[in-house]
């Protein structure tokens, strides 16, 4: 297992010695310059930008998904209240004949 990361340690030191040693050389007299890295860089910033800007929020509409969430809220409102207030007096009544079963056993 050792003998393992010491290969893998090694391969990676490696890798990052050819890679500077590449990256330092000077290029041929005769050899086109390297591309810039930044240019893709800039154009998928661009892209991103104009998702962002144009069409993420023709997407979303925004008011329309509030309307619609208001909407669910109160028609949820309005089908659980009356379940709630049942469900407190159930409750209310349950806990109210366990308290008249207790006297009924202490009076016994």
């Amino acid at each position: 297992m050792k003998l393992l990361v010491a290969a893998l340690l090694l391969l990676c030191a490696c890798s990052l010695q050819a890679a500077l040693t590449k990256r330092e050389a000077e290029p041929e007299p005769g050899a086109e310059p390297a591309p810039d890295a930044t240019i893709p860089l800039s154009r998928h910033f661009q892209t991103f930008s104009d998702f962002v800007t144009k069409e993420l929020p023709q997407k979303l509409q925004a008011e329309e998904l509030r309307s619609q969430a208001k909407a669910y809220l109160e028609q949820a409102n309005q089908q659980l209240t009356p379940l709630a207030q049942e469900l407190r007096s159930n409750v209310l009544q349950f806990f109210s004949s366990l308290l008249e079963l207790g006297k009924s056993k202490e009076q016994a």
